[in-house]
């Protein structure tokens, strides 16, 4: 079963398992296979990491791997791949799930990364027994907060690194 969510202006892409492979291998192997316009933004060292510790996951749970692949944020007037978000693993059994993501800086402010948050969000709580969806935010990223909180996004914790954000299961968006 093959997805994608759109909104006015993105196609938001969940890659499949062989499509994830391709992204470990490189942003312009997927954006090949997808036929997209090539970006040009390779994964920095972080995401490089994160994204093979979620690849590896979506292999062990092959029918869950919506929760653990990389969702590519597609700029439908581009065609171009201009970020990602990912859940950052399976939902927890009190029915809360951790949301990730990043975008192209030549596409920041630009507000594709709280259209991308609300749709991944509204798809979260279709699914059966998501209660919430959470984000963590470094204290200094206050775009990244701002985007939180454009979604309906509260805080609820804060640690010595970061903020704690979370949507519970009652907004309609």
């Amino acid at each position: 079963m093959m997805i994608s969510l759109e909104t006015k202006r993105l196609r938001i892409q969940p890659l499949t398992l062989d499509q994830f492979g391709l992204l470990i291998k490189g942003i312009d192997e997927i954006e090949r296979e997808l036929l997209l316009t090539p970006s040009h933004e390779p994964l920095d060292e972080h995401t490089q990491k994160a994204m093979e510790w979620l690849y590896n996951e979506a292999q062990k749970y092959p029918g869950e791997y919506l929760w653990l692949t990389n969702w590519q944020i597609i700029l439908r007037s581009e065609n171009k791949s201009i970020g990602s978000a990912d859940f950052k693993n399976l939902p927890g059994d009190n029915g809360e799930v951790e949301i990730g993501y990043g975008i192209n800086h030549d596409y920041e402010g630009k507000g594709y990364m709280t259209e991308t948050l609300e749709a991944m969000c509204k798809w979260a709580f279709e699914q059966k027994g998501i209660k919430c969806v959470i984000a963590e935010t470094e204290k200094d990223n206050y775009a990244s907060q701002r985007v939180l909180q454009k979604c309906g996004m509260e805080k609820y914790k804060e640690t010595d690194t970061g903020l704690w954000w979370k949507l519970e299961n009652k907004s309609c968006f």
